[in-house]
């Protein structure tokens, strides 16, 4: 990954469900967690994302087709994939709706937590970056 220059508060957009009860460490980053592709779409259109995490857990969070729809509204923000699912079929889709990453979820719990833990370290990545 390469250095990136942030002048402005970095901002994530996390499609998929915040975990209950939990709350985001606190961070200079801001993180937005949506669950539905309108809302995504609507929060890119009011304010530029920094970062787009996209959930591919279907049949409830379909990742690919929010990548495909995110890009029709910005083709420059990086978006990164997240899923428990492996498979050629996926990487396909993924490179050709224009995924800047795809990452594996880690662990076997709950797929809110694993979305947050993810979520987390991209707030702190990004942090590092405006330092």
């Amino acid at each position: 990954m390469s250095e990136t220059s942030i002048a402005a508060t970095p901002r994530i957009l996390a499609y998929g469900p915040q975990p209950a009860g939990s709350a985001m460490a606190q961070s200079d980053v801001d993180v937005e967690f949506v669950e539905s592709n309108q809302e995504l779409f609507e929060r890119l259109t009011a304010a530029p994302a920094h970062l787009v995490i996209c959930l591919h857990a279907p049949p409830m969070f379909d990742g690919v087709e929010a990548v495909k729809g995110i890009r029709r509204f910005d083709a420059t923000v990086p978006v990164v994939l997240a899923s428990r699912i492996q498979n050629t079929m996926l990487n396909l889709q993924a490179v050709q709706s224009q995924v800047t990453w795809s990452v594996n979820l880690a662990g076997e719990g709950p797929i809110e937590e694993a979305l947050s833990d993810l979520v987390s370290d991209a707030s702190e990545w990004l942090e590092r970056q405006a330092e």
